[in-house]
């Protein structure tokens, strides 16, 4: 009985690889942007929301298996790591102030949206009202007795819709489609991939998200791998990055589970949500643009760099973004991951009034 239960969660697997698979197949296909992370979401959100079935098993990808590729992706972006981002690093502190502002606006104006045309409660709207700190804003309001189902949905959206519109953007303004990992150092093959290389990306991604953890470090099994690969490029114990086919498997592995997380939504409350998030969302890149246009000329930082660190998506997604633009992915990534300590912050503080007024 317990040899059968693991076939069919071995199946469920290999069925969501799959999907996912075909996903990034035709979105590579038609020339989509993010190929590999974006085929492989709307395949996985399209099976999940339809209720498909093969042979009666449903696909099924454990957040486990998921974040052992989020790791990954923190190695990948460790790998960029070089002295020269100290010098970018050093104009960090303006941006950073600027994400304060973008995080107060964004949930100010989050919350009368929701409020007012979402017809949610305070607490439901509030904390789907977060542009971060997805997992912490689910625990805070279900704390507080928030509409847990429409607040997760809302956070999903909001992850979703960025992924989705920010490829396209940059597709619109500068007519280069935004590859799937392009402005990394990839190896073709294995055989540029040596078994040191092999054992210090292994230990990079395990360590990293134990140590992640332990030290509870915000988007700790992307933030934990990332730190270590760094210290480990830079001090010369590898200088190769994980080969181009496992970057290319850890985007559908990405793609793949956060579409599977939209399982159990209905088609008429997705659409009130998703109408919801589009302005939500199309509010906080109008508000992202406008406060790199007013930085600009005052940081040597590229646009586009400046416009992904601000983009309020979830911190895996938007940091392959960044890699695949050359847009300095640990600045950005550093960026997101202050963007999610002063929401959760914010939303603590909020949590604590909420619960002495009930």
């Amino acid at each position: 009985m317990q040899a059968y239960l693991w076939m069919n969660r071995l199946a469920a697997i290999a069925l969501s690889i799959l999907i996912g698979g075909f996903g990034a197949l035709g979105a590579t296909v038609i020339g989509l942007p993010m190929p590999y992370l974006i085929g492989a979401f709307f395949a996985s959100g399209i099976a999940t929301l339809s209720g498909f079935k093969l042979f009666g098993l449903a696909p099924n990808l454990p957040m486990p298996l998921r974040n052992v590729f989020v790791g990954i992706i923190g190695v990948m972006i460790g790998g960029s790591f070089h002295p020269g981002i100290f010098s970018t690093l050093s104009q960090i502190w303006v941006p950073a102030l600027a994400v304060i502002v973008f995080v107060t606006l964004s949930l100010a104006g989050n919350y009368a949206l929701f409020r007012r045309f979402g017809g949610y409660d305070r607490a439901t709207a509030f904390f789907a009202a977060m542009p971060g700190g997805l997992i912490e804003s689910i625990s805070m309001g279900e704390k507080l007795g928030a509409d847990i189902h429409a607040l997760t949905l809302q956070q999903f959206s909001r992850i979703s819709l960025v992924i989705t519109a920010v490829p396209f953007i940059f597709l619109i303004w500068t007519g280069e489609k935004v590859g799937s990992a392009a402005g990394i150092r990839l190896n073709a093959n294995l055989a540029g991939v040596s078994l040191v290389d092999w054992s210090v990306i292994a230990a990079c991604v395990i360590l990293g998200m134990a140590g992640g953890r332990a030290l509870r470090l915000p988007a700790s099994i992307l933030v934990g791998p990332l730190i270590l690969s760094a210290a480990a490029h830079y001090f010369g114990l590898t200088d190769v990055g994980p080969p181009a086919w496992l970057v290319a498997l850890a985007q559908v592995f990405v793609g793949a589970g956060l579409g599977a997380r939209f399982r159990g939504f209905g088609g008429r409350e997705m659409s009130r949500v998703v109408i919801l998030a589009v302005v939500s969302v199309t509010m906080m890149l109008v508000l992202d643009i406008l406060i790199v246009v007013l930085l600009r000329p005052f940081l040597d930082i590229p646009f586009e760099v400046m416009f992904i660190s601000f983009a309020p998506g979830g911190v895996t997604e938007t940091a392959l973004i960044a890699l695949s633009l050359h847009a300095n992915p640990v600045f950005v990534t550093s960026l997101h991951v202050f963007r999610i300590i002063i929401t959760v912050v914010i939303g603590a503080v909020a949590a604590r009034k909420m619960a002495g007024t009930r």
